[in-house]
């Protein structure tokens, strides 16, 4: 299954990472891609994400670096015909350019936000729908 994984799921992974999160993040059926500004926005949470998790500085940059090799990053000219209508249907301004992508991709965005699910043209799994879904125990 193809998913978009939106900024927020990963961040609460490496803030407060578990066997179960770990598992579904490395799942072989679970394909997962991401517009270039997820990693920006990691990087934007970096401090936050240190000091909540324990992490210190090369951990926390050799978690992102394995994060970068198994999240496909697709670049914004590949689907930035789907804005427009991602700007109408999104609920949150600053995830347009996920929705944009799950539209280009034809695929749900995995996102920890209820708000996101506001709309009726994109799916959204919150990480625990996506644990009951692949059955991860």
């Amino acid at each position: 299954m193809q998913v978009v994984v939106d900024a927020n799921p990963v961040i609460s992974i490496l803030i407060k990472p578990n066997r179960v999160t770990i598992e579904l993040l490395f799942l072989e059926e679970l394909e997962i891609f991401a517009p270039e500004l997820l990693f920006d926005e990691i990087e934007q949470n970096k401090d936050i994400v240190i000091k909540k998790s324990g992490m210190t500085d090369e951990e926390f940059n050799k978690f992102l670096s394995i994060l970068k090799k198994r999240i496909n990053v697709v670049p914004e000219g590949e689907f930035l015909k789907f804005r427009g209508k991602s700007g109408e249907i999104c609920p949150d301004e600053k995830d347009i350019a996920y929705f944009a992508l799950a539209l280009h991709l034809k695929c749900p965005v995995w996102s920890n936000e209820k708000k996101l699910k506001n709309q009726n043209h994109v799916n959204v799994y919150a990480t625990h729908e996506l644990i009951e879904m692949f059955e991860i125990k």
